[in-house]
């Protein structure tokens, strides 16, 4: 019986992306759950003064409860989900329509270290906003081009850092005014622009 339970599923699996209620009640709409229930009062944890109202559930089989837990769980919005990072299942964790799951492991490490499936696609999603951010691309060519010269002993250590540090308040400043980034930003990102005024700022 669980077996058979386990088959219907992987072919449930396959096709919630589309509709899930549908073809949940669809595959097992004809299937009886032989359950009891009764309303309990409880503590909600071993500190509770006082009691709270829940619904004991009692099973003939291992085969209903797991029934019962899956269309409870499609009901509040839990449906299952194919991972876009790692490709495996998961189940929803609230009404949003997630895209990764919070507990697998994604297949490439980050800076040598391995991160879940939501955090990766975090960073994916930074990457591609930045790159595709005028702004922000010309702010981290720039202070790339700054880590270069100070590897090449070209400027000091001092002067790398106030230059990188003007640099984000220029970009800041155009982030936060459109009519700045379109005809002052550029002109004060460049490299003689930028170390004329720290210069001038370090005397």
């Amino acid at each position: 019986m669980v077996i058979a339970a386990h088959k219907e599923r992987n072919i449930l699996f396959i096709m919630l992306d589309v509709k899930p209620q549908l073809l949940a009640l669809e595959i097992f709409g004809d299937h009886h759950f032989m359950q009891s229930g009764r309303y309990i009062s409880v503590k909600k944890n071993a500190k509770s003064v006082t009691g709270t109202v829940a619904k004991r559930l009692n099973f003939d089989s291992y085969y209903s409860f797991i029934l019962t837990d899956f269309f409870e769980g499609l009901h509040y919005g839990h449906y299952p989900r194919k991972c876009e990072i790692c490709g495996k299942y998961f189940l929803m964790q609230s009404a949003r329509r997630q895209k990764y799951c919070s507990y697998g492991i994604a297949p490439k490490l980050y800076r040598g270290k391995k991160i879940t499936c939501r955090k990766y696609a975090a960073v994916l999603n930074r990457k591609e906003k930045a790159e595709n951010d005028p702004i922000v691309s010309l702010y981290n060519r720039r202070c790339g081009a700054i880590r270069t010269e100070f590897g090449r002993c070209t400027i000091s250590k001092a002067f790398g850092e106030a230059t990188k540090h003007l640099a984000k308040e220029h970009k800041l400043r155009a982030l936060a005014d459109d009519q700045y980034a379109k005809t002052q930003y550029k002109k004060d990102m460049s490299r003689e622009a930028l170390y004329a005024e720290v210069d001038r700022n370090l005397k």
